[in-house]
């Protein structure tokens, strides 16, 4: 994509980034909060929308082809790419405090690939590195917990024989 082209990173980091961003867009949409549903939200969509209230279908609908694309760039099936996305907010959670000494404010462009490079390195590189053998292994611990085994729902779900 031109986008991806334009940024010193992966296409795959890039289309994470975006998904990460099209999340917070699609939850900041539904907040109750004026001057984020009607001032700074439409200014991102570029005219492309009338009414306010359409954000979070207008975000979500960019989120489903961004995951689409995701699944596309890592060669993974839907719910590996769900599970990683996971695991890059899991971490991003864990760390929390280590993002208070990137920039806020974030109005230079110098600045945004920066805060892109770090993000990618510290974050999603970390994760996209072992994406082939640390998913399947992760997703496997997780469908082996009790609370799966012993759901006959989610046994359906994910396949799993039943419990010994």
């Amino acid at each position: 994509s031109t986008i991806a082209r334009e940024r010193s990173l992966s296409p795959a980091s890039v289309k994470i980034i975006r998904v990460l961003l099209d999340i917070s867009f699609i939850w900041s949409s539904c907040s109750k909060h004026p001057v984020t549903r009607s001032q700074v939200l439409p200014s991102l969509v570029n005219g492309g929308l009338d009414d306010p209230r359409d954000l979070p279908n207008f975000f979500y609908q960019h989120l489903e082809r961004d995951v689409r694309d995701l699944t596309q760039l890592t060669r993974k099936n839907f719910e590996e790419v769900v599970f990683f996305l996971h695991l890059i907010v899991k971490s991003l959670m864990e760390t929390a405090g280590e993002l208070c000494s990137s920039p806020t404010e974030l109005t230079q462009r110098e600045l945004r690939e920066q805060w892109e490079r770090e993000f990618d390195k510290k974050f999603i590189q970390p994760i996209l590195s072992s994406l082939h053998t640390d998913v399947q292994r992760q997703m496997n611990q997780v469908l082996s917990e009790k609370r799966i085994a012993n759901n006959p729902i989610l046994r359906i779900v994910y396949e799993r024989e039943e419990p010994d």
